[in-house]
């Protein structure tokens, strides 16, 4: 029994040593690596001897090899060129220059080549730069975009709202009506604010003034297909020319439709405007329709959900 504990002891103290042999090799051929590095081979073509030359420094390049009796010569990078490394390179190397969505971040020297970042509103992914999100109407940024990192958006909490598509802006409390001695027409969502108006304003129509200015944001808010927004745009547009509508099947053709969407509602009379949930229904958008059906009533009976008792007092 002790001698088999012996031999078991015996065994771990071999493995023990093997493994620092191991460890002492590998430290060993790492450092001649390093070593290794600061050197080269070079055979003499004078004597056919193969020599160990030094290497330029960074900042440097090789301009002869070294021989037998004298060190290899290195001269220094001319402007725009450099040498990161120890090198025996026959020319320093041509500095880069960045790209169109980068800016310079470190500019070239001797020492190294260019460094380069995204430009503004853009992020590195992966291999590339790439703009930054835009958070949607309904969400707010939490946290801005770098040159590193996407923007982060959140979802507009209770109260609050955010009406448009963006990478810098935040949400936004809904306005407090009261506070301006003023009634809530139209609670607000998370994609609009609260539209507050007094008696006096409602009586004369102010309602549908304040519908006007949250409309082209319901439409964007809607999501609704690019081919299906021309389909609108052009019912609503009764008449117009393809040439007038713009490129609308290219990269900035959702944002041409909604211009134009924005502009028709800044003309449109009220009975347009009561008659677009059926246009709407009439081209398959019922969801929609309803949606906006149902605006349209709150802002039609604001006058007297909120304001006929004040006048009756009156």
């Amino acid at each position: 029994m002790r001698s088999s504990t012996m031999t078991s002891a015996d065994e771990t103290c071999a493995l023990c040593k093997m493994l620092l042999l191991t460890v002492i090799m590998l430290f060993g051929h790492a450092h001649a690596v390093r070593v290794q590095s600061m050197t080269y081979k070079h055979k003499d073509p004078m004597t056919g001897r193969e020599l160990t030359c030094n290497r330029c420094p960074p900042g440097f390049h090789m301009q002869t090899h070294c021989t037998a009796d004298q060190e290899t010569k290195c001269v220094p990078c001319m402007p725009n060129h450099f040498t990161q490394f120890w090198n025996y390179l026959s020319k320093c190397l041509y500095c880069s220059s960045c790209p169109s969505d980068q800016i310079v971040k470190r500019e070239c020297s001797p020492l190294h080549d260019v460094e380069c970042e995204c430009k503004h509103d853009f992020y590195w992914n992966s291999q590339f730069c790439q703009k930054h999100m835009e958070c949607p109407s309904g969400y707010g940024v939490k946290q801005k975009g770098t040159a590193h990192k996407n923007t982060e958006c959140e979802k507009c909490p209770n109260d609050s709202y955010s009406n448009s598509s963006s990478a810098l802006a935040t949400c936004v409390q809904h306005t407090d009506c009261m506070s301006h001695g003023q009634q809530v027409v139209l609670k607000g969502t998370d994609w609009h604010d609260n539209l507050c108006a007094s008696c006096e304003e409602l009586e004369t129509g102010g309602a549908f003034r304040l519908l006007r200015e949250i409309l082209p944001n319901f439409f964007a808010h809607q999501k609704i297909r690019r081919k299906k927004m021309s389909v609108v745009v052009k019912k609503l547009l009764r008449g117009v020319e393809k040439k007038q509508l713009g490129d609308v099947k290219g990269p900035n053709g959702s944002q041409i439709l909604q211009d134009h969407i924005t502009s028709w509602i800044k003309d449109a009379s009220h009975e347009m405007l009561k008659n677009l949930p059926e246009t709407l229904k009439k081209l398959c958008l019922h969801n929609i329709a309803e949606k906006l059906e149902k605006i349209l009533r709150k802002v039609e009976g604001a006058l007297t959900m909120h304001c006929n008792s004040e006048m009756l007092s009156n």
